[in-house]
This record gives C-alpha cells, structure tokens and sequence, in this order.
C-alpha cells in the first residue's frame, strides 16, 4: 500500500494564480492521474495531519468554509 501525501491533493485541486512553469503542469497532471487511480479503488493511507493541512490549505483558498 502506498502513502499520500498532502502535496498530491494539493497539485490535481489548486489552480494557479500566475503563469507556472512546465515542470509544475506536469506535477499537476501527475497528480490527477494518482486521484484517478485512488478513484477507481488503488488503496492507499494517509495521516489525520495531512487531511487536516489539506483542509487549511483549501479552506486559506476559498471563500466558503470547510467542514471538518
């Protein structure tokens, strides 16, 4: 079983405010495939403190807030 860490949420949700680079794009892309995967049943595990940093993060990033 794989661990997953906050970053890949992060990268497949979070839309740039600025022009980035290639590199990025392809981390971004990277990143959806792995939640596709995660989707269609690939186990993986993950901490309660990388669930709630990806909580902060996207509650920082929207206007609306997260229940948790």
């Amino acid at each position: 079983m794989r661990f997953i860490d906050a970053s890949v949420f992060l990268y497949a949700f979070l839309k740039p405010k600025r022009r980035v680079s290639e590199d990025v794009l392809e981390l971004k892309e990277n990143a959806k495939r792995i939640l596709s995967r995660i989707e269609e049943g690939e186990e993986v595990v993950t901490t309660v403190v990388h669930l709630s940093e990806i909580a902060n993060i996207l509650e920082s990033h929207t206007s609306k807030k997260l229940n948790r």
